[in-house]
């Protein structure tokens, strides 16, 4: 009984003790400490015969006593804990990112605005394949970091803007908007980088890059007061044979129709309409205002398309 087991034992670790691990691995903690157990057997078996034959089988107890360390190590809990915890940290981890420190706590990305419903909206610059309009909330850092690459959406880097930085303005602070699309450099603003770019055809990865490393900076998210004088929110355009009414771009993807009649709405009406369904009015002084719609009063009277007050 005692040579099958111990000539078993001895061909599983020391004839083939490759494949004696990669069975205790894939078998578990139940393998590992039946295996032990079995090893811890033929040790007490080994002891009783050495005693009984007034000997001291050397080479037995060596091997023995090699396989009895071993298993302590397969089956110590707090090394299968350890490896456990190594394992789950190697699914957690944000791959480095060579530009900046992310801001990873923000709910949107960076240039997305947060809608009254918990909803991010891209800025209409936005030219990735994802949603213009969807939730990050729940999102663990990795996943967020999936969501920035497959998306093209980078999150805020870690400054003085906690809301990320606003992209929908045509220019960065200080710079000029000389009316071609190109925006010009202030005077005395020294830069190792061009002095002139047309930021309307790059992305937010590449307006992020520049401004890091050309040392210039957009405004802040939230810094743009809207201007609810206008008719129209950006890239929505009034119907001529309707004043009043405004139709979506076709690449609006919010939760609201693709028309809307501000023509009654007061500026209230208008920010909540803004809240709720993705969409942003002109930032004040960008652009040429329509007839004011009035902030003194506010009206009860039905609209065609619904009411929407401050709230809703």
């Amino acid at each position: 009984m005692l040579c099958v087991r111990s000539c078993t034992l001895f061909s599983l670790f020391v004839l083939r003790p490759c494949q004696a691990f990669h069975l205790l691995a894939a078998g578990g903690k139940e393998l590992g400490e039946n295996l032990g157990a079995q090893v811890l057997a033929a040790d007490d078996e080994v002891a009783a015969d050495a005693g009984q034959s007034g000997g001291k089988p050397t080479f037995q107890n060596s091997y023995v006593e090699a396989l009895t360390s071993k298993e302590m190590v397969l089956v110590n809990p707090g090394v299968s804990q350890v490896l456990q915890q190594a394992d789950g940290l190697a699914h957690s981890m944000v791959e480095k990112d060579g530009l900046c420190d992310r801001r990873w706590d923000s709910e949107c990305p960076d240039g997305w605005s947060l809608t009254g419903d918990g909803h991010c909206a891209a800025p209409s610059s936005y030219g990735g394949s994802c949603k213009k309009v969807q939730s990050f909330r729940g999102m663990t850092t990795v996943q967020k970091e999936q969501a920035a690459e497959e998306c093209k959406a980078p999150w805020p880097c870690m400054d003085t803007c906690p809301g990320g930085r606003d992209y929908s303005v045509t220019c960065p602070q200080g710079w000029n908007d000389e009316g071609t699309g190109f925006c010009e450099a202030p005077a005395g603003f020294e830069t190792k980088c061009a002095r002139s770019y047309d930021f309307a055809e790059m992305d937010v990865r590449m307006r992020q890059e520049l401004a890091e490393t050309c040392g210039f900076q957009w405004p802040c998210q939230g810094s743009c007061q809207q201007d609810f004088s206008q008719t129209c929110p950006e890239d929505w355009q009034e119907v001529p044979m309707n004043p009043g009414t405004c139709m979506a771009p076709a690449t609006y993807t919010g939760i609201c129709s693709f028309s809307v009649n501000t023509a009654d709405m007061m500026a209230d009406q208008k920010a909540a309409f803004a809240r709720k369904c993705a969409a942003r009015f002109p930032c004040s002084g960008s652009g040429t205002s329509a007839a004011p719609t009035g902030v003194a009063a506010r009206s009860d009277t039905p609209l065609p398309d619904g009411p929407l007050r401050s709230g809703a």
